[in-house]
């Protein structure tokens, strides 16, 4: 979820959002559900996870899961949370949050597209000095 903008205060509904948002990402819940997410990626595709942007592997300690979608927070399915690496999910939310178009597509459809372009650009551009690898 992105920080609220210079000079514009959250909503009520917005900042308790929020707050039940950071409160679910610091549970020791959260981390059993990102064990249970892990067992069922390997269980399914046959590999451990890897950024779905860069291809870094994937792990408990340093990876991230992604949003798709807010709307199940706490008892998210399998395909609501995609794997990336810290720096992907940066850029991943720097798109997401600069454009409001986004929004109007849905968060899970905006989030595939963005996550498959930059896996695309970084295709196109790799083995370029300097790229994050």
């Amino acid at each position: 979820m992105r920080e609220a903008r210079r000079g514009v205060p959250w909503s009520a509904r917005r900042a308790a959002r929020r707050a039940a948002y950071q409160a679910w990402m610091a549970s020791p819940a959260w981390l059993a559900a990102r064990r249970r997410w892990r067992a069922t990626w390997v269980a399914t595709v046959g590999t451990e996870p890897a950024c779905q942007v860069c291809g870094k592997p994937w792990t408990l300690r340093s990876g991230d899961l992604h949003h798709r979608s807010y709307a199940r927070l706490g008892h998210e399915h399998f395909a609501d949370l995609v794997p990336l690496c810290r720096p992907c999910h940066t850029r991943v939310h720097a798109v997401l949050d600069a454009i409001p178009g986004w929004r109007q597509i849905g968060r899970a459809s905006a989030s595939d597209t963005i996550i498959a372009r930059l896996r695309a650009t970084r295709a196109g551009q790799k083995g370029n000095p300097g790229e994050h690898r």
